[in-house]
């Protein structure tokens, strides 16, 4: 038996074994009467009933799902917790587990090892691990990725999607289009402004992160901010320069709609979305010629990242049924959950002993890549960030301050929301 074999069959033991020792533990906790966990999350209501039903038996433990919006989620659970009626666990996004990790159960290393916890999932994922154990078990990723117009490229001369970064200057010259009274009729790529640039932070992030600069990181005296410093200058000037009127690579203004539906309306070449909306757009236009590739990268970079939206599984410290609860985490993170998550929605699964097998077909594929890639930063609160990204480019768009000087004011910013 080789060694990638016995990865696979370690893998597999472990989940059959962590969910043998749950079910004893949730078997013995309903001696009295079932175990009923209740979970919130924003993943889809249908999508959570189907796996639920497929993973637990309702007669030894009851798991009830509330679909909770996105941008509803925070403030909801924190009124909640507040008023002693939150739920047992929560789908927690990656961007939330600075705020709620004095509120979480962690499942300790000697119940599930860190060896263990990074042999199963992507990198990603690690910023889930404390010293002491583990606040979230991955669940759901949703990673950045790139959708463009086939025609315009066509147009362009360019025969396949841009890889590298610096392919956007070209790109920016030859499909950018202007009116004879100098207004963009169409644009190149969606860069340079945050406003109506859909996913902003979670772009720039993403070019911070390619470039080494780790935005936020884990340090052993807690989270640190760190946006100073290397090429996060450089990084920032590129971002800016779409923007700005005198630069050759000028395709974006604020006067323009947001990037998606400039980009469903034939107006934009290239829009950075999440994997996601990949069926939105389908459905949205379906007379639009569009594909999808791998998020760009530095020409020096032997392998890209990208940004992923994470999501992980948590234990709430006001559940008095860590037992059950803990089933329901290992359940949700193991690969049978996984693939029924990759099919139900296309999104990528977690678990690094599903990303071996790749799909066929070129949406599929590309998620897959995209899932090894994704990374992700300790965000100390999504509100303050978005004001912070906001800001910082703003002030370079307009002129108020050099690229170096709002990434030092955003560096503080940040580090102070850290307090």
């Amino acid at each position: 038996m080789n060694n990638f074999q016995t990865i696979i069959l370690g893998i597999f033991g472990f989940f059959i074994i962590a969910g043998l020792l749950a079910v004893s533990m949730a078997r013995q906790s309903s001696k009295d009467g079932l175990v009923s966990i209740s979970v919130w999350g924003s993943a889809p209501r249908s999508v959570m009933d189907e796996i639920i039903r497929a993973s637990f038996d309702e007669d030894k433990l009851r798991v009830s799902y509330t679909e909770v919006s996105e941008n509803a989620f925070d403030q909801n659970l924190l009124e909640a917790l507040a008023a002693g009626r939150g739920p047992d666990m929560v789908l927690l996004p990656l961007e939330l587990l600075l705020r709620y990790k004095d509120k979480l159960q962690t499942i300790p290393f000697t119940n599930y090892t860190e060896r263990t916890f990074k042999d199963n999932f992507i990198q990603e994922g690690d910023l889930f691990l404390s010293s002491n154990g583990i606040y979230a078990l991955p669940f759901m990723l949703d990673p950045l990725v790139m959708y463009f117009n086939r025609d315009f490229l066509d147009e362009a001369g360019m025969s396949q999607a841009p890889k590298y970064w610096d392919e956007f200057i070209t790109l920016g010259k030859n499909l950018t289009l202007r009116d004879d009274k100098g207004a963009i009729s169409r644009s190149a790529v969606a860069l340079g402004e945050y406003r109506n640039v859909n996913y902003a932070r979670e772009i720039l992030a993403a070019l911070l992160l390619q470039s080494g600069t780790p935005v936020v990181s884990a340090t052993p005296t807690g989270p640190r901010v760190a946006l100073t410093g290397g090429k996060a200058s450089s990084v920032l000037n590129f971002y800016t320069e779409f923007a700005n009127p005198l630069k050759p690579v000028y395709s974006w203004n604020g006067s323009l709609p947001n990037s998606k539906s400039a980009f469903l309306a034939s107006r934009l070449g290239v829009y950075f979305g999440l994997g996601s909306e990949w069926n939105e757009l389908r459905k949205a236009n379906p007379n639009l010629n569009f594909d999808v590739a791998l998020f760009p990268k530095p020409r020096d970079l032997s392998v890209g990242t990208t940004y992923g939206k994470l999501t992980g599984s948590a234990i709430l410290r006001t559940s008095s049924k860590a037992s059950a609860s803990l089933q329901v985490a290992y359940a949700f993170a193991s690969p049978q959950v996984g693939k029924m998550l990759h099919a139900q929605t296309g999104l990528p699964p977690v678990q690094r002993i599903l990303l071996t097998a790749k799909p066929t077909d070129s949406y599929g594929a590309i998620m897959y890549d995209s899932a090894g890639r994704s990374r992700g930063f300790l965000d100390p609160n999504p509100k303050i960030s978005a004001d912070v990204f906001r800001t910082m480019i703003e002030s370079v768009t307009n002129g108020k301050m050099q690229s170096s000087e709002a990434l030092n004011k955003a560096e503080g910013e940040l580090q102070r929301a850290l307090r």
